[in-house]
């Protein structure tokens, strides 16, 4: 049963550490798939919406078996997926490079591969609607821009079959000039979730406690505020629950804002009051720095993630549920 769809953009990621270039590698990714398995972290009805190139199949088949995926929302529309090079300082996630996307060098890319694929592959309203109209969707995420036309799609189609929307704000629209367009996007989602650089410019302030005074004045019920190798805030429009990462081992921390997404979205549509949301955000991005590329095994590691969340749950309630 179909209960949660992860919807977006599939990347064949390129993960490169300047300080430590024996790390460098290739992995799977995209939004859509690190936030699927955030979500299948916690349950096996998901299934992920995305349009891919033909070559996914070597790279993905391994993780797709091992975890029993439902494929039947992937759909191949080209000869290639997109790909994307992302570089940093040190594998505590510190930026180096502007990551590169398509287009460059020798050694991961595929030359050919072209800036406009990234708008032919999009996963479309449309694309959504075909598993939502079926019945049973409690809860679906989108990493995307705030074009109102395609809100406005998404708005018919959420009024019609019921389901809670987690929107994860795209960075490129993330600045004061969008700020208006955001706030329409917003009143059709459910959940948001954005990044602390993404909210400084998005606002044109600075800090924690300023975001978060512009974040509780959107018409969200929740904002999965995320401050990178600090955690993050639960931000309801009365309160704002600080949560620190979960202890884990730091690999790589490509993917970690997506995969915490999709772990919030799963909660919060669950019916997790905004405490649990948060905790249950931060321990799939604990799962997910663990390796290169996506959580490996989502069922392996559900039980030991259960149990934690309750544990942290319980530390958590005493300090900010009196």
């Amino acid at each position: 049963m179909i209960e949660y769809i992860a919807a977006g953009n599939v990347m064949i990621d390129t993960v490169e550490f300047l300080d430590s270039p024996e790390m460098n590698r290739m992995a799977i990714g995209g939004p859509a798939t690190f936030a699927y398995s955030g979500i299948k972290l916690w349950t096996d009805n998901v299934i992920q919406c995305s349009k891919l190139g033909a070559d996914y199949l070597p790279i993905f088949k391994p993780w797709i078996e091992k975890n029993n995926i439902d494929t039947s929302g992937l759909k191949v529309v080209c000869e290639r997926c997109n790909r994307s090079h992302i570089v940093y300082q040190n594998r505590d996630g510190a930026p180096g490079i502007v990551p590169t996307l398509n287009n460059a060098g020798k050694d991961f890319f595929v030359k050919g591969t072209r800036w406009e694929d990234f708008g032919f592959m999009k996963t479309s309203p449309e694309d959504i609607e075909a598993f939502t109209k079926q019945g049973g969707v409690k809860g679906v995420y989108l990493a995307q821009n705030c074009d109102r036309v395609f809100w406005e799609k998404i708005r018919e189609i959420k009024e019609r079959d019921g389901f809670k929307m987690m929107w994860e704000i795209e960075g490129s629209v993330a600045y004061k000039e969008f700020l208006p367009s955001v706030i329409f996007a917003a009143e059709i989602a459910d959940i948001f979730s954005i990044n602390i650089g993404e909210a400084e410019r998005l606002f044109e302030v600075e800090g924690d406690e300023a975001c978060i005074a512009e974040l509780q004045k959107l018409p969200v019920s929740m904002t999965l505020f995320r401050v990178g190798s600090r955690g993050l805030y639960a931000v309801t429009p009365t309160d704002a629950y600080y949560l620190p990462p979960v202890p884990s081992e730091i690999v790589d921390p490509t993917g970690c804002g997506n995969t915490s997404t999709g772990a919030a979205l799963f909660a919060f549509a669950n019916g997790d009051d905004p405490l649990m949301v948060g905790i249950k955000a931060n321990i799939a991005a604990a799962q997910n720095i663990r390796q290169f590329g996506v959580i490996p095994d989502m069922l392996g590691v559900r039980q030991e993630s259960y149990e934690l969340a309750d544990k942290l749950y319980e530390e958590y309630s005493k300090k900010y549920l009196k």
